[in-house]
This record gives C-alpha cells, structure tokens and sequence, in this order.
C-alpha cells in the first residue's frame, strides 16, 4: 500500500499522539508499505520561538500566546494550499490516513480521494457541545471544535479506539459511514517488569526523598483525569490509616497546588514529577502498589494497559472504556459524582476499595499480577498491525468502487 499518514503540527503533537502516528508509520514501513508522513511545518511560529529551546517543538512547554496564534496560522492558513496539492498530485491508489479526527479542518481536501480517520476521543468536542459536565470550554474553543466536527463529519471511513470512542463518533456524525470500527490501540514492546536493581537505582535517581516507602501511582495532567478527585481518594487513605505516599507524573495545576497548599501536613507524602521518560515510567509501575486511576472519561486509556504489562495492579473507573482495557483484570470504583455534596462520599467509598487492595495477600496479588499480564497480552502490537493492515486495505477497497 502507498500510505500519506497526516499527523498534528509539531508544537501539538503530545507524546501519547506522537507515539501512535510512530507505530503506524514504523510497523508498516517493517511490512514493506511505502508510507509518507505530512504536517504543517513550523514557519511563523518559529519567530516566536527564536533560538530558545522551544525551537525543538517540545509540546510539554507551555508556548506564548504569540507562539499559539501563530501556529494557528502554520496550520490552517499557510498548510492548506499545499495539502491541496499535495492532493491533486497522490497517486491514485494512495490511502490518506489522518492519525486524529481533530485533524478535521484537513480532511475536507481529501473527501473525494480513499482516506480513514483514526479516532481518540471526543470529550474536548462534548466540552464544547455541553454534553458532560466536568469541564466547560471558551468561545473560541467551542468554535474550534465546531470546525474541527464539520470536517470529520465528512469523512467516510473511521477507526476508533474503544467501543467508548465509537459510540462517541456515532453521535455526532450525521450520515452512515461507509466503515467504522474498533481498532484498540497496541501495547508497545518496552512495557514489561523491571528487575527490582533496575527499579531502585530508576527510583532514587528520579525520586530520592521517597526512598523505599509504599506509594500509589498516577499518570497524567489533562482535566478529565480528575486529580482533585484522585487526591480526595488518597486524602481518605490517609484518615483510614493507609499511609501510603502518592507519586503524580504532570506538572500540578493551579488547582492542585491550593489543594496541596491547604494540607501542609501531607505535602511530605506527595511527589510530583513534571513528566518521565518511558523508561522511568516503566520502573514506578514495577515498584508501584498500585496505579489509581479515576478518570471522568478516556479515549483509551494507556496508562492502564501500561500498568498491567509491567505487573501493576490498577483501580480505575467502573466505566468504559476503562473496563474495556482493564478487563477482568483491573479493580473498580463507581465514576465520580457530578455534584460537589456527593464527592466526600464517593471518595471514601473509593478509599475503603483502594485499601482492600492493597490488604490483599501475596497469593492473592500474584494471581491479580497473573491476569494483569493475560489481559496486556491481548493487546499485542503484531497483532494490532494485523488488523490495521486488513482495515486499511477493506477501507480502500471500499472506497476505490465508488
């Protein structure tokens, strides 16, 4: 197959995005297909970012407004005129594949040639439509993910990550697509138990105050993660006498720091790391009691699966596609509440789940960490290439009879 793979614009592209548009270009390339890889280019955004270390297009640093507006004009004003181009010169038989469906103002050049949408999520687009209630975007972004729809909304063919994005992607499309299927996402190779040296010597050079002491594990920065619902859960740990230290991967919000302000005398058992290295995050889930993870909603859901490979026990919301990926494998606490009165109670609740599990007995924890590795297992990424080989080539099928 000759593939045009459409990726976001460097200064966007997180790392979890980058790593999915990485295995779908590196797998096929290992199976012989000729894939090309297209973005908007960093132009007029790089005036702003000068000879600073931003010019590496690192998406954890937090740009200018300047730098943001800019890229705005990289992307869907100075772009556009070559990706139609780029669009009336691909050979016939070229399959263009968009890495995210919020590359939807791109996807409107390409309606009329064999094209597939790969689908995360949908929840900043629900933000904006005021269809969940933990999170409320501006004008503008209510805007911006308005454009983003309409042009999605014209595409035919779709793969989305989880049961969970597919029914998202099913209520906001307006006519039947011609494919739309699950396709989870693979687990990559480097996730797997680390020898306990290994462990200590990543441990104390990443985090020497916490030393050896029990802590409980937590990856992400986004809203719909739910810290504060996550801190409240380890809050109550602490009352029911689970003195358990907790370790945070992403930078703490202003929300986070009051909260963390407000109880000094808990400071000393919560460790923050701005961001880690694959490698390092493969460690704290080798030595982590467990990941606890109580998110609103999810795309997918990667740290689960993560946390799972590497014999991690995970707790995470009783909602899909959490269960999707955690399976018989992970524990469960109900989703948190919507209303503040209701949230003391659901964050006990959760706390009283959380310390039976860390109660358990050894046989017991090796039988969890058994079904953990069965579960990691199902999400191999041969087999994930399989299918999006099998997908790609029904999707051009498809598309070439019409």
């Amino acid at each position: 197959m000759h593939i045009l793979l459409l990726r976001h614009y460097p200064l966007v592209e997180g790392p979890s995005m980058r790593g999915f548009a990485d295995l779908i270009a590196v797998g096929l390339r290992s199976r012989g297909h000729r894939v090309q890889e297209l973005t908007a280019p960093v132009l007029l955004a790089r005036l702003a970012l000068g000879h600073s270390p931003l010019a590496k297009h690192s998406p954890l640093v937090k740009h200018s407004s300047l730098t943001k507006w800019l890229g705005y004009l990289d992307r869907f004003v100075l772009f556009p005129p070559l990706l139609w181009l780029r669009a009336l010169t691909l050979p016939a038989a070229t399959l263009c594949v968009f890495s995210d469906q919020a590359l939807g103002p791109w996807i409107p050049l390409f309606k009329s040639r064999p094209h597939i949408v790969h689908c995360h999520d949908f929840l900043a687009l629900e933000a904006a439509m005021h269809q969940q209630s933990f999170h409320q975007l501006g004008c503008t972004g209510q805007l911006f993910q308005c454009w983003i729809r309409r042009g999605f909304r014209q595409a035919r063919c779709f793969l989305s990550v989880s049961q969970a994005t597919r029914s998202a992607l099913e209520r906001q499309l307006q006519r039947q697509p011609l494919m739309s299927a699950v396709l989870y996402n693979p687990l990559p190779s480097h996730f797997f138990p680390l020898p306990q040296s290994e462990v200590a010597a990543a441990m104390a050079r990443a985090l020497p105050a916490l030393g050896r002491q029990l802590f409980l594990l937590h990856i992400g920065r986004t809203w719909y993660k739910n810290r504060l619902g996550l801190l409240a859960v380890w809050e109550q740990l602490q009352i029911l006498h689970s003195p358990v230290h907790l370790v945070l991967v992403g930078a703490a919000d202003p929300a986070m720091r009051e909260w963390i302000g407000q109880r000094p005398e808990l400071e000393c058992r919560i460790h923050i790391l701005d961001r880690a290295s694959d490698s390092l995050l493969v460690a704290l889930y080798s030595q982590a009691a467990a990941l606890l993870f109580p998110s609103h909603a999810e795309g997918f859901g990667w740290p689960i699966l993560e946390a799972l490979a590497c014999g991690c026990p995970v707790v995470t919301t009783d909602a899909a596609p959490m269960t999707e990926v955690g399976g018989q494998a992970a524990s469960y606490i109900p989703p948190c509440p919507p209303r503040l009165q209701d949230q003391p109670r659901w964050a006990r609740l959760a706390a009283q789940q959380v310390q039976a599990l860390l109660q358990r007995s050894p046989a017991e924890k090796a039988e969890a960490m058994r079904q953990g590795f069965s579960q990691a297992h199902r999400f191999q990424y041969e087999r994930w290439l399989d299918q999006l080989e099998a997908h790609y080539q029904s999707c051009l099928a498809l598309q070439e009879k019409r």
